[in-house]
Parts: C-alpha cells; structure tokens; sequence
C-alpha cells in the first residue's frame, strides 16, 4: 500500500486556550513525534459557506463572531480565539484533502460532537468541537456508500446526528458506555432514523475493558461492512481508548488501534481525520493505526480483560448483535 500522506497545516497550532487545556496543539506533536511521516501536504481552508453544507449558518457565524472577538468559550468545554474559525476551516480542507489523497489529517481543532448546531442529542457541551471534519467530504462531494468508523472513547454524538436520516451513510461507533462518559449518547438501540435504520450501530463498552473486548467486536463490524458494500471508509480516528490516556477507563493498546487501521481495506478509498486522544494514545496508538493504514505487518500483544468483566462484556456483544440481526448478516 506504502505510506500514506499526512496532512496538516501550521494554523492548526494556532487553536488554543489561554491556560492549560487537554484539546491543545501538543497533540499534534505527539502525532508527527510519533509517526514521522515522509510525506505532508498542507491543506487550503474552505469557504465560510461551506460549512453551511453540515451546520445551521447561525452556528457558523456564531463561532465566526467569537472568534474575532478573541478569547472566549462556547461552553465550559470548548474554547474559541482569534484564530480558531480559520483553522476550522483549514480543518475542513485537511478532511477534504485526505479524501483526496486517502490520508491521515491532523485536524484541529476535532470535530465529531459537533452536531448541525453545535450541541447534538442532547450533548451537554461540544466537547472541544468546533465543525464536524469526517462529515465534510461526503457532505462536500456528494459521496455515496460511505461507512465512518469512529473509534474514539467517547460517542460521536454530532456525526451521528448529521447523518441519522442518511441510509447511504453507514456510522459505526465503538465507545464506553454512555452511562459512564460523556456526552451520554449512544446507546446499541440507536439504529437511525425512519427508512436509514440500521446503519447507525452503536457499540458500547464497560470501563476496564481492554483489546479483546474489540477483537470479539470486529468480526461483527467487518460483517456490517461486508453486508454494506462501503466504497469509502472514513474514520474518525481517536485515541483517547488507549489504557492511560486520561479522560476514559478503557485499556486498549496497540493490537486495537492497529486492527481498526486494516479496516481501511474494506473499501477502494478511505481517509481518516483526529479527533481525541491526550497523550500515550496520541504516541503509540495513533503509530500502531498508521502501520496498519500503510500496510506495515506488525503484531502487537494484546492486553487482556479481566475475567470477571469478560463475562460482561460477552453478554453486552450478544445483545448488540440481537439488534443488528434485524439489518445485518451477522
């Protein structure tokens, strides 16, 4: 396959808050620290009104207006400046570049809780969010049978809400358990709205699980894929499930991030935007996808969970395959 291009733009750096923060552009470092990739393309912002193609334009120009304001939150997670709008839509640009060019964008500021107008289902903030960067490509170009695999920790809830209504628009979605994280949404039940049902799957998972609890998941994701033929796969790619990397309490390591990164096989295209992780996922979660998205054979030790919770997370599976049994050869 060789090595897949990584986009990013310098403007990415510019989002950040005042004091600390855990969404900051340390996280990008990490990344390029990590991967070292021999080819980075700089990425063009869009147009203000694209962003109207996934959100209310009262929405943008309310970050617009906040953003030259300076400094300031749109809610107690999710802080704007004076350079945030722009590389919103450098953001935009970078997922659509990486459409184009099947690559890895290093977008930030991230995207997938942002909903049509910000807050989606009920969300409680937007979770460091500013516009919905896995959307805009299939939103920009008309794509058609396309899956988003979304595998950071936390539920994304805004790419869920944008496309609940879209049956061509498979969003598979593995996070804790919403009864234990935020932003509470999520749940296996949640399958789309009338005549798309079926193609929003939702996976949860108990704290304290680890690769193996998402081994026994992928061979139902890979048949869902199978059965939707998919001619693009899109991940947004978080990192924030990785054991140790703060804001969750699930114990994945390499082995998970590396099989989710083979899924990108599953179809002629693919292309993959950040979206969480805080620090060791960001190392050696985000290198482990990367070997897998460039066809780099490794294998990685899988970290086990305990045994008492294993019984659990067997039952939770069987129930989430119940649902998906009534859509899906699986």
């Amino acid at each position: 396959m060789g090595e897949v291009p990584v986009i990013y733009a310098p403007i990415y750096m510019d989002h950040r808050a005042e004091g600390y923060h855990p969404e900051n552009p340390e996280r990008v470092r990490r990344v390029l620290d990590a991967i070292r990739p021999k080819v980075i393309v700089e990425p063009q912002p869009v147009r203000k009104e694209d962003a109207f193609l996934i959100h209310d334009p009262d929405y943008v120009d309310l970050v617009e207006k906040e953003s030259r304001l300076g400094y300031s939150h749109l809610d107690p997670d999710t802080y704007v400046n004076d350079r945030t709008f722009e590389a919103a839509l450098y953001a935009l640009g970078g997922a659509l570049l990486a459409y184009e060019v099947q690559g890895f964008a290093l977008t930030r500021p991230p995207g997938h809780h942002s909903g049509v107008a910000g807050k989606a289902l009920g969300g409680p903030t937007q979770g460091f969010c500013i516009f919905n960067n896995v959307a805009f490509p299939i939103k920009k170009l008309g794509l058609k049978r396309v899956a988003i695999i979304d595998f950071d920790v936390h539920h994304g809830n805004g790419t869920q809400e944008i496309f609940w209504n879209e049956p061509d628009v498979l969003h598979i979605d593995v996070h804790q358990d919403p009864r234990t994280l935020y932003p509470g949404t999520g749940f296996p039940e949640d399958v789309g709205g009338k005549g798309a049902e079926g193609t929003k799957v939702n996976f949860v998972l108990p704290p304290g699980s680890g690769d193996d609890a998402y081994l026994e998941l992928l061979p139902i994701i890979e048949s869902v894929l199978d059965d939707f033929g998919p001619e693009v796969i899109a991940f947004s790619a978080g990192f924030d499930a990785f054991e140790g990397d703060g804001l969750a309490r699930i114990r994945a390591t390499e082995s998970t991030f590396y099989a989710f990164g083979k899924l990108a096989r599953k179809a002629k295209r693919f292309y993959a935007v950040l979206e969480g992780g805080y620090s060791v996922g960001l190392s050696r979660g985000a290198r482990a996808f990367y070997e897998a998205l460039s066809g780099v054979e490794v294998e990685y030790k899988i970290n086990q969970s305990p045994s008492a919770l294993m019984t659990a997370i067997r039952d939770l599976i069987a129930y989430e395959r119940s649902i998906l049994r009534n859509y899906w050869k699986v």
